[in-house]
């Protein structure tokens, strides 16, 4: 089985109930009324306004077997919030490769050997540049069903920590389409090699 992205975990709850702590530590040692608002927008803030925002990007995981696809479906706001709230209930969508019609690689697939990669010198910057990476060049699966539904799948945080080894799972992804049946497009030979 292929996996790429990353599954939801507890960590935009967690995240978010640590860095409401702080003015909410205040409020309670001061009994500040300003600072149990504070600590009401700080985890508003980084829950439902960054992390709701940023779960399709962050945490887009899908996996493929010889007949079916399975991913987080992202596109509605309810589904993020109860992927955020409850990740050990996210139950994945399935749908069947043969109701595929075709499928477009966006964004810029390049030889590994050519990309350039900054010497990771501080924690923060090796942390900085995957998340740069999967902004300014996102890379999505577009899949158009047969019944004309569009789904998005991403490869871009994959892509972003190993390019290489991103590249191999893409290949043995398309490999194991129908090529008489999925027309794929963008990705002009699915068999090609950067080794």
């Amino acid at each position: 089985m292929l996996k790429f992205g990353k599954k939801v975990t507890y960590r935009p709850l967690l995240v978010s109930i640590f860095f409401t702590l702080i003015p909410l530590s205040a409020a309670i040692k001061f009994n500040w009324l300003t600072a149990y608002l504070l600590s009401i927008l700080v985890f508003s803030v980084i829950f439902f306004v960054y992390y709701l925002s940023t779960l399709p990007m962050t945490f887009n995981y899908w996996e493929a077997d010889h007949d079916m696809i399975r991913y987080n479906d992202t596109h509605k706001i309810s589904n993020r919030l109860q992927m955020m709230l409850f990740p050990f209930k996210n139950q994945l969508t399935t749908i069947n490769k043969q109701d595929i019609q075709s499928i477009t690689v966006t964004g810029k697939i390049a030889n590994p050997a050519e990309i350039t990669v900054p010497l990771q010198v501080t924690a923060y910057y090796a942390i900085l540049t995957p998340i740069l990476s999967m902004i300014k060049n996102p890379i999505d699966l577009e899949l158009i069903m047969k019944d004309g539904q569009t789904i998005k799948l991403s490869v871009s945080r994959d892509y972003a920590y190993g390019s290489k080894k991103t590249i191999e799972k893409l290949n043995q992804f398309f490999d194991s389409l129908d090529d008489a049946q999925i027309k794929i497009i963008n990705y002009p030979n699915h068999k090609i090699s950067f080794n």
